[in-house]
């Protein structure tokens, strides 16, 4: 009869629940830069889907179908490679124009044999080559993806360096939009990667409602310890792989696997009483967690002393949020726990319990048939 109630609750939990967004409408940009002669050569690599919204590219569906955060059913390669080459010249034009280049307050200007092509990762990658006239310390500006495009909320642009035997690299946001090269250093940029991470994780609903999940289903201390530990060992190995260009799995394979996830320790916590498998389960879906945290940074290029340190300044970020979490709501798990000893307490700490793990795993499932492209 219990199982009745709770399957009931749970399918009126997936029927019923709105259209849930995980995540803001969030991209990342990468930007490669290196010194060519008296010029500069420049890589910039983005997301598809959101270029060709902006551009009217095709092989995306539209807004109403799809948000960006989550992944649209992924159009036939060849479809967006032909795209592609067909709007060159347009994707070439728009770039050039919002990632801007100068020496000395003199422009820099793009020459015209930019390239544009699709990588195998699905990336957008756009080569150009800019002719800087003057001396002195290089300046970029960009302005790729600005909130005003009315495409995405927030953009987050690494820019990576080797230029004038300078080799760095910095993190550029709506509110940072330029850096010079020369004018920072690894440990000012440290903070900012460390919020970054920060940011991804507190206001990623997908990732705190896993980690929720598996609070909800630990019974001592030794469980949270083992349980965090699984999942931060694997998601961090993931990260750096994917976010270096080690290891690449499309979104549309990822992000649903990462809201089944998130329902299947709900419902785990219910229906299963043993937890011996609740480790490795764990690690295997921390490695799936560890690819969606690297589409807030990509980096292209070689991997870097100072890019390693970006990448281990933004799993940082991502700890201190997860202990925090774990801090505050473990707990006050024990403690309702230790308190609820009479019967009537301790049958309505119960049904919180299933409630709040109902409500995890209903979100987990509306996610899941969100982001699936054979579902959606």
């Amino acid at each position: 009869m219990r199982l009745l109630a709770f399957l009931a609750a749970l399918v009126a939990v997936f029927l019923g629940a709105a259209p849930a967004q995980a995540h803001v409408r969030a991209t990342s940009v990468a930007v490669d830069l290196r010194s060519n002669g008296e010029g500069v050569a420049a890589v910039v690599a983005m997301e598809y889907d959101v270029l060709a919204r902006l551009l009217s590219l095709d092989g995306v569906l539209s807004q109403d179908v799809v948000r960006v955060d989550g992944p649209a059913a992924e159009a036939p390669t060849e479809v967006r490679r032909s795209s592609l080459d067909t709007h060159a010249s347009d994707v070439a034009a728009y770039v050039g124009a919002r990632l801007r280049l100068s020496r000395g307050s003199i422009g820099c200007t793009v020459e015209d044999d930019a390239r544009v092509h699709l990588a195998d990762s699905g990336a957008v990658r756009v080569a150009l080559a800019y002719d800087c006239p003057a001396s002195g310390a290089l300046t970029v500006r960009s302005d790729i993806f600005r909130v005003s495009d009315g495409v995405i909320d927030d953009t987050t642009t690494l820019v990576a360096y080797n230029i004038d035997g300078r080799r760095g690299s910095t993190l550029l946001d709506t509110v940072r939009t330029s850096l010079t090269v020369g004018h920072t250093d690894l440990l000012s940029e440290i903070p900012r990667f460390v919020r970054l991470g920060a940011e991804h994780l507190l206001f990623g609903l997908d990732h705190v409602l896993f980690l929720l999940a598996l609070l909800l289903g630990a019974r001592r201390l030794r469980d949270v310890v083992e349980v965090a530990t699984a999942f931060t060992v694997a998601h961090s190995v993931t990260l750096v792989l994917a976010a270096i260009g080690w290891v690449s799995v499309p979104g549309w394979i990822v992000e649903p696997l990462i809201a089944l996830s998130i329902a299947f320790v709900a419902l785990d916590n219910l229906l299963s009483p043993r937890t011996s498998h609740r480790l490795p389960v764990v690690f295997g879906f921390g490695l799936l967690h560890g690819l969606g945290f690297a589409g807030a940074l990509s980096v292209d290029g070689p991997l870097s002393a100072s890019t390693l340190a970006d990448l281990v300044a933004f799993n940082v970020g991502i700890e201190l949020v997860q202990l925090a979490i774990i801090a505050l709501t473990f707990p006050a798990l024990l403690f309702l726990r230790r308190v609820a000893t009479k019967p009537v307490a301790a049958r309505a700490l119960t049904l919180g319990t299933v409630a709040a793990t109902v409500v995890v795993a209903g979100a987990g499932l509306v996610w899941f048939v969100e982001r699936s492209p054979l579902l959606a």
